[in-house]
C-alpha cells in the first residue's frame, strides 16, 4: 500500500452526470465537467482514484448520500437554516456511524417520558434527508438528527439556545463500520471496492459528508466559538462502556427530571439487539441493504478496527491522526 498523506492531494474524478459502472482502472486528480459553463448537477457521479463510483447529492459546500426524495439539496439547506424550532427540541449530530440512531432513541425516550419505540428507519426527524413537508411538526419536543456541520444547523439553534448532543467516536471503528455499512447497501449508496480501497478513499477525502477530520475539528472549533451554546459532547465509548450512567447525564443536561426507573427500562430497550429485532422487518421490506447485511445496527463494539487495519493501514493512520489532530483537545478510546 502507497504512501498516504491525509488531505495534500485530492482523489475523485469527476465522470459523468448519469450512472455507469466503474471500469476498474485508477483515475487522476479531480477533473471539470466537460462543458465549462453547465450548471453543476445536483447528482454527481465521481470515481476515487481505484475507479470505484461514488454518487453524491451536491448541496454546495457539503457532498450528501444520493436520495430521490430530496430534489434540490441546496434549496434543502437554506430550509434548514430557517426551521422553526421549538426551544425544548434536541438536536443529535454527529459524523456517520457515531451512534446517532442509537441516541436518538434514548432521547426521544427521554422526551416523551416512556420507553414506545419509533424505528429509526421511520424517522422524520432528520434534516437533510427529509423533505420539508414530511418533517414531524413542532406539536411536541422533537429529537432532530443531523450528520451536518454547525454551519449548517437552523439559525434559531442558536437564538432559542437549543440544545445539541455532539456524538464523537474513535475514526478507526468508524472508518470500518462505514465500509460495512456502505458495502452492503444496494443502488447508488453501495461502496463497490474493497476494504482496502475503501480506507485510501476515506483518508483522502472521505465520502458522505466529507472528511471525518474537516468534521471533527469544525465542530470542535465551533463549540469553542459559541461558548454559551448548550452543547452536550458524548463520546460513542463512553455511552457503550456505562450506558446507564451516561443516559442519566443526558437526562440532567436535557432537564428531562426522568426517574433511575425509566433510565433503566431505556437503557433495556434501546440495547443493540433489540434495535436490531425491531428494524429488522422494516429494512427487508424496503429492501435497501443486502441479505447479509447487518443493516442499521452492527456490532457496536470498540476496538473492530484491528480486525480489518493491516500493521501498514494502521501506521499510516497514525501518522495522519496525529498531523491532523496536532491541535485538537478531543481525545478517544480506540480499544
Amino acid at each position: 500500500m502507497g504512501q498516504c498523506n491525509g488531505r495534500d492531494s485530492v482523489v475523485l474524478q469527476h465522470v459523468t452526470h448519469k450512472p455507469t459502472e466503474a471500469n476498474g482502472t485508477n483515475s487522476g486528480p479531480l477533473q471539470q465537467p466537460e462543458t465549462p459553463d453547465e450548471d453543476i448537477p445536483e447528482h454527481l457521479e465521481l470515481r476515487d482514484r481505484f475507479g470505484n463510483t461514488l454518487y453524491f447529492l451536491n448541496a454546495g459546500d457539503v457532498l450528501l448520500a444520493p436520495t430521490t426524495i430530496i430534489p434540490d439539496a441546496r434549496e434543502r439547506l437554506t430550509e434548514i437554516k430557517q426551521l422553526e424550532l421549538r426551544q425544548d427540541d434536541v438536536i443529535i449530530a454527529g459524523f456517520m456511524k457515531s451512534g446517532n440512531h442509537w441516541v436518538q432513541q434514548i432521547v426521544r425516550m427521554l422526551l416523551q417520558g416512556n420507553t414506545d419505540y419509533k424505528p429509526n428507519t421511520l424517522s422524520f426527524e432528520v434534516f437533510e434527508y427529509i423533505p420539508q413537508h414530511l418533517m414531524t411538526p413542532p406539536d411536541e419536543p422533537r429529537a432532530f438528527f443531523t450528520h451536518l456541520r454547525f454551519h449548517h444547523l437552523p439559525t434559531q439553534v442558536l437564538e432559542k439556545k437549543v440544545k445539541i448532543i455532539h456524538l464523537v467516536r474513535n475514526p478507526k471503528d468508524t472508518f470500518v463500520s462505514m465500509f460495512l455499512h456502505l458495502s452492503k447497501m444496494k443502488g447508488m449508496m453501495r461502496y463497490k471496492g474493497t476494504w482496502d480501497q475503501f480506507f485510501m478513499t476515506m483518508l483522502e477525502f472521505g465520502v458522505y459528508h466529507g472528511d471525518w477530520f474537516d468534521h471533527l475539528l469544525d465542530w470542535e472549533q465551533e463549540i469553542a466559538s459559541h461558548p454559551k451554546a448548550p452543547v452536550m459532547v458524548l463520546p460513542y465509548e463512553d455511552l457503550l462502556r456505562d450506558p446507564l450512567g451516561h443516559v442519566q447525564k443526558v437526562n440532567a443536561f436535557l432537564g428531562a427530571d426522568r426517574s433511575e426507573d425509566l433510565c433503566r427500562a431505556i437503557v433495556e430497550t434501546c440495547k443493540l439487539d433489540t434495535m436490531k429485532q425491531k428494524e429488522e422487518d422494516l429494512l427487508r421490506k424496503l429492501d435497501v441493504f443486502t441479505k447479509d447485511s447487518p443493516g442499521i445496527y452492527r456490532k457496536g463494539q470498540i476496538g473492530d478496527w484491528k480486525n480489518w487495519f493491516t500493521p501498514a493501514q494502521n501506521r499510516i493512520f497514525d501518522q495522519v491522526y496525529t498531523r491532523r489532530m496536532a491541535h485538537s483537545k478531543r481525545t478517544f478510546t480506540f480499544e
